[in-house]
């Protein structure tokens, strides 16, 4: 995952995302009668074919972007949140096609929804955390992972009685959820193509802030899809249990070799070839790199 990821205790906290998550913890901290959202998830076309999918009533603290690429033979689902929402079914309208869904980490903000599709790719370096779901979270208080109350912490913020603020479904229960594992179908290599039809991506195994770190990136659009190893407006995380600063750097100097246009990141904006050689340049400036 990236910054807001349990387990990165003690990683640098983006001020926009910390205040977001304050905003949300300083609600009252006292169980309630939570709403029913008529829709879990807010899916937004950013460009032709790619739709931007978040999660809007969960705190800022552990929210994440998922991307959905649709192609003429087959659809293509980057990452899947916390698992929270039901993705399938309010996919349902653009999902007339088969569909692979890629893990690009083993982070429970992105593979959380991963077990609802059929077909499920990742790379292997994280295939046991998300077959065993050993990254997760909880969404009550009581039942938080240490580490992520420690990063709540370390954030300087109040810890919230709840993670979400409405419900996903009538009767779901939010004090049994914990992030579902995902048997993977499909083990993904670094030179690896997905086929669309009338789009492909190349992966890019890209290890750094996870070991199965990958992008993906489709050569005829200029398009990155980038998960947790470039975002804009938050710190590159490489302090987590897992990560490489080493892999990290060496990841990154690579990304800045090839020819990219658009970046779909795994949190924040959407941003192009020259903000993502500012974010390249200062990580490595910043590791002496």
């Amino acid at each position: 995952m990236h910054h807001d990821k349990a387990g990165n205790a003690h990683s640098p906290v983006n001020p926009a995302r910390q205040d977001a998550a304050a905003g949300d913890a300083a609600r009252p901290n006292v169980r309630r009668e939570l709403p029913v959202a008529p829709l879990w998830f807010e899916v937004t076309e950013v460009a032709d074919g790619v739709f931007r999918i978040t999660e809007p009533y969960v705190n800022a603290y552990v929210r994440s972007n998922a991307w959905l690429i649709r192609g003429s033979e087959t659809h293509l689902l980057v990452d899947s949140g916390l698992g929270v929402g039901r993705l399938p079914d309010e996919l349902a309208g653009h999902l007339d096609r088969p569909v692979i869904a890629v893990a690009t980490h083993g982070h429970f903000d992105h593979f959380g929804g991963l077990a609802g599709f059929a077909e499920r790719a990742a790379h292997r370096d994280d295939g046991e955390v998300i077959e065993g779901a050993s990254d997760y979270i909880t969404l009550a208080a009581g039942s938080y992972p240490a580490a992520l109350l420690d990063e709540f912490e370390a954030a300087g913020l109040t810890v919230p009685d709840l993670l979400i603020d409405a419900l996903p479904h009538e009767g779901f229960d939010l004090t049994s959820f914990r992030t579902p594992p995902a048997d993977i179908t499909r083990w993904l290599a670094d030179g690896d193509v997905l086929d669309l039809g009338d789009r492909s991506f190349e992966v890019l195994h890209a290890p750094g802030h996870s070991p199965g770190s990958i992008c993906l990136r489709e050569a005829g659009s200029g398009t990155l899809v980038s998960g947790d190893v470039i975002v804009d407006g938050e710190p590159l995380l490489d302090q987590l249990p897992r990560s490489s600063p080493a892999d990290f750097a060496a990841s990154l100097r690579r990304l800045r070799e090839l020819p990219f246009e658009t970046v779909l990141a795994g949190h924040g904006p959407v941003f192009g070839r020259s903000r993502a050689h500012e974010i390249i340049a200062d990580y490595l400036t910043s590791r002496g790199r």
